[in-house]
């Protein structure tokens, strides 16, 4: 029988405890001097805690691959963290009832650090309360700030943010150009506090993380530009952090090639029974990870038994050598998984890590129901927060099987909101959040530690309550992301709800993933062209012989679409939109097109989102490249 941590320690423990007492008995109960006496009780209180601890520890899940040191470090760090929560508890609950007090609270300490830069002198001069804030400083996209930014990251002093930037994040560029962004340290804490309520684990499981490390470039002032989620290389804190709480070694985080990140980390979960938690910044990604693993499962297995990484992946020598290693021959546990994996793939994330509580990730893709179907069956999914580069802007607190919502976080983003009829107009009225109605639909202004001011950042929201007096939201969509060919409007979700509707009577087909694009993009670089407007849907199918679809039932898309959104149905019935082309891609196709969106922006694979509409001819070109006769 193999040795845990739990045998371990109660050996321990009763070793402190045996060692106490022989202390206490000897020095303190029999004669001796006063000074001796001290020395005995400070001894016998150590003895004691160590006891306790040891006995603590051995009851609780421990996730075997701790070091003694590490399972120290964890199980300290969530014994204060859990101390203090009720503490910071109190605080959110305060806020959460005064929201617009913490707004402004929060408003007014961004505009003292600010004042005295060059933007602040322009803009915030005189604005001392929330009514002037939003009477005073204009409505901002990206470009009010490109300057400033960019002059910031050149060193420049005194410029807009009067704050340390340590770094640059740089958004994905998914969605359209990457954006330079500075990133400002928020200690406030709420997030672990909420994150500790919400999943409820044991102090010392470890968790799983998929990270693959992305290029980095430097500013001229010699600050990185990096993903908003990014592990530094010589960073001694985050080699002691996921030390501690993540699964895999140090070095497996310095792995640059996607296949292999995904595989290593996986590996090293898998070595683990009492993982606690599996996070992916992407549904996406969780899912070609468990693909991964069903087509890989043979080599995952000979990995485990041997206790090597296998040597057809492309992996630096030298981290190599670390992997190595820090992976232990485990030939229980790989028979324990081949006999799952004989079982078949349903389920499956359940089944080889019984005691996980949720796996956490943002769905953006539609990849949450191909997920629930098949590999994630039956285990909780949990959406920690909503956020961006840009900021953080709220977090979820209900882990209850609801779709994610998120309560707004007052003190550390101050949200403004445009009615989503407004949402077009360049100068429209915004509301605070005291003001808005359950309900309705409104696009969010932020204004963030990061030196945005009433800054637009393009999503689209729902009221859905109150927690406390602070409202709770639901995202819908991106305005970037709506089909429009003739003010029609049509957002992804509708979009997906027809696919969905469509597979249905497509006997025998499994949808990969699909995207989107408008018929002019076609001919964007031509003049004098006439085309017909329409719709145009990339559909890529899990492969099976011989199958096929029809004109018929190509067309249900199209009939869908129409039953759900009455605007688009008009102009179909007056012939100003045509009907919706469907065209099924080859296997690979959507691989092809994130490679391709990776190689040519500033995307990087932890934070690449599939854009659900084409919105460049270059990415268009390579669908239509991929279609198949079917």
């Amino acid at each position: 029988m193999a040795v845990t941590w739990e045998h371990r320690c109660v050996l321990w423990g009763f070793a402190s405890a045996g060692f106490t007492a022989f202390v206490i008995n000897a020095y303190f109960i029999n004669d001796a001097t006063w000074l001796c006496r001290v020395a005995t009780g400070f001894l016998a209180i150590l003895g004691t805690l160590s006891s306790v601890t040891a006995f603590h520890i051995s009851t609780l899940r421990c996730s075997e691959s701790h070091s003694l040191k590490t399972l120290l470090q964890q199980y300290i760090l969530f014994q204060v963290a859990t101390l203090t929560t009720p503490f910071s508890l109190y605080k959110l609950k305060k806020l959460w009832k005064e929201p617009r007090k913490a707004q402004e609270k929060f408003l007014l300490k961004l505009i003292s650090r600010d004042a005295d830069t060059e933007y602040g002198r322009r803009y915030l001069t005189g604005i001392q309360s929330l009514q002037d804030f939003r009477d005073k400083h204009p409505l901002t996209k990206y470009d009010h700030y490109q300057d400033y930014f960019q002059r910031l990251a050149d060193g420049e002093k005194n410029v807009c943010v009067a704050a340390k930037v340590d770094r640059f994040g740089i958004s994905s560029g998914t969605t359209g150009k990457g954006k330079l962004i500075p990133m400002v340290y928020d200690d406030s804490g709420l997030g672990l506090v909420v994150a500790l309520q919400a999943v409820g684990s044991s102090p010392i499981q470890k968790i799983v993380g998929l990270y693959c490390k992305p290029a980095q470039k430097l500013t001229k002032s010699g600050l990185p530009i990096t993903p908003a989620v990014f592990v530094p290389e010589n960073s001694s804190s985050a080699e002691f952090m996921l030390s501690m709480l993540q699964n895999s070694p140090f070095s497996a985080f310095q792995i640059s090639t996607d296949f292999e990140a995904t595989y290593v980390h996986l590996l090293f979960a898998l070595n683990d029974k009492n993982i606690c938690m599996f996070y992916a910044p992407f549904a996406s990604q969780v899912y070609r990870a468990f693909s991964m693993l069903e087509d890989e499962q043979d080599m995952f297995l000979e990995d485990l038994f041997t206790g090597r990484i296998n040597p057809r992946l492309n992996i630096d020598a030298e981290i190599r050598r670390s992997l190595d290693a820090a992976l232990k021959a485990n030939p229980a546990r790989a028979d324990e998984l081949r006999a799952e994996f004989a079982r078949g793939f349903v389920g499956i994330l359940g089944r080889i890590w019984p005691h996980l509580n949720c796996f956490v990730t943002v769905d953006i893709s539609g990849y949450e129901q191909k997920l629930k179907a098949k590999y994630t069956k039956g285990t909780r999914l949990y959406t920690f927060a909503y956020g961006c580069t840009e900021g953080l802007l709220c977090f979820n607190l209900w882990m209850d099987g609801r779709p994610p919502q998120y309560v707004l976080s007052p003190s550390t983003t101050l949200t403004e909101f445009i009615p989503e009829d407004l949402s077009e107009e360049a100068n429209p009225k915004t509301l605070f959040l005291d003001e808005i109605e359950v309900g309705k639909r409104y696009e969010i202004v932020i204004t963030t530690v990061s030196g945005f001011y009433r800054y637009r950042m393009g999503d689209v929201v729902e009221v859905v309550g109150f927690h406390d007096n602070c409202p709770v939201i639901q995202v819908k969509y991106r305005t970037g992301e709506l089909l429009n060919l003739r003010s029609e409007k049509i957002d992804k979700l509708v979009v997906n709800n027809a696919i969905q509707e469509s597979l249905t009577s497509w006997q025998g087909a499994t949808l990969v993933d699909w995207t989107c694009a408008e018929s002019p993009l076609m001919y964007e670089d031509a003049e004098h062209v006439d085309f017909d407007m329409l719709y145009l849907l990339f559909i890529e199918l899990e492969s099976v012989d011989g199958f096929r679809l029809s004109e018929e039932q190509k067309s249900l898309f199209d009939q869908s679409l129409r039953k759900q959104h009455e605007f688009y149905d008009h102009y179909r019935q007056v012939g100003t939109i045509c009907e919706a082309r469907v065209m099924i891609v080859r296997p690979g196709s959507f691989k092809k097109l994130q490679d391709f969106i990776i190689a040519t922006s500033t995307a990087s694979y932890n934070q690449f989102k599939m854009p659900k509409k084409l919105r460049t001819k270059a990415t268009l070109d390579l669908m239509m490249k991929c279609v198949v006769d079917v």
